[in-house]
């Protein structure tokens, strides 16, 4: 019996330790994904972002220029060897939530931003090599991964203002960018100077950076911007809520009535049908009878949707002339 009794008392004392070991594992779980989840704030995009600067880039005129600016403004740059050359591209740093420790993952982002100067693109117009001159440019960067090529022009004055006449003139200039756009879907910026290809490459870390946060966001379907919009979750919920909100666009139709028919008829499909395979007599007998219930406690009442009210209904899904008005 004695031993019996240490034996329980034994197992009872591993059964609670296992627990206490479970609920240590849970909360030190949960505190590693709300700390990964506070370090990848839609603000602090800056904190996880890299931008991979090529040596051409960093070493050639105003290089140490954009670097600086860069760095100023709290970004992280690196200087590399890039694949192709002239290129700039991004990493990603994401913090995951693994076994109650937070993991850091570095992503390679598949935007690459391709710097040209305005004379070669210029000469590769003229010479009608630009696509040729582009997809080799693609065949290289797609083999390390494959990416979204962006085309920065710097200096386009100085092509436009040569005192001896341009290379190319300004239409042949925006046919060949335009061609380039239709062919291989890449789109190009004419820039002025190094301030501006530096604005550039801020616009394109930042949304990179906030990318991730407005995927998480567009998940969830919505209707309209306003602060009363309705929302609707991937699994559907909020359907029902859209739909009463649909029902009050008929005149005379408010919350209450609405909510009352969406209850008997819960989505547009099913009162279409109900409208359709019923006679219209019939069918505004029907709504009318429908018990709306307003207020709560000593001040609820009932009463009904009414015959004017469900004609209206009726007669909204069953005409088929657009230009009929609702009585």
């Amino acid at each position: 019996w004695y031993q019996r009794r240490v034996r329980a008392k034994t197992e009872a004392q591993l059964a609670r330790e296992e627990k206490r070991i479970e609920k240590e594992k849970e909360k030190a779980a949960r505190q590693a994904q709300a700390a990964a989840a506070k370090g990848m704030r839609k603000e602090n995009w800056m904190d996880y972002m890299t931008i991979l600067v090529d040596n051409k880039i960093a070493t050639g005129t105003g290089g140490i220029e954009i670097l600086t600016t860069l760095e100023l403004e709290n970004m992280k740059c690196e200087v590399v060897c890039q694949p192709l050359p002239n290129t700039i591209s991004f990493d990603r740093t994401e913090l995951l939530a693994d076994n109650g420790s937070i993991v850091k993952t570095k992503i390679h982002e598949e935007v690459v931003l391709l710097v040209e100067q305005a004379e070669t693109i210029a000469d590769h117009i003229r010479a009608d090599t630009l696509l040729p001159h582009v997809r080799r440019c693609c065949a290289i960067l797609s083999e390390e991964v494959i990416s979204t090529v962006t085309l920065l022009v710097m200096g386009l004055d100085r092509v436009m203002k040569r005192k001896k006449g341009s290379i190319v003139d300004r239409a042949q200039w925006e046919g060949g960018l335009i061609e380039l756009q239709l062919e291989m879907n890449i789109t190009s910026y004419c820039l002025k100077n190094n301030a501006e290809l530096t604005d550039n490459i801020r616009m394109f870390c930042k949304s990179l950076g906030e990318r991730p946060h407005k995927l998480r966001a567009n998940k969830d379907l919505f209707v309209g911007a306003h602060k009363d919009s309705l929302f609707v979750d991937k699994d559907g919920r909020g359907y029902l809520q859209v739909w009463i909100a649909q029902l009050q666009d008929i005149r005379s139709i408010n919350e209450a009535i609405a909510s009352a028919v969406a209850q008997i008829y819960p989505s547009p499909v099913i009162f279409s049908n109900f409208i359709k395979s019923t006679d219209k007599d019939a069918a505004i007998s029907s709504l009318a009878e429908i018990q709306v219930r307003r207020g709560v406690g000593v001040l609820a009442n009932v009463r009904r949707v009414g015959p004017e009210a469900a004609k209206r209904l009726v007669q909204f899904f069953s005409s088929s002339n657009p230009q009929e008005g609702i009585s």
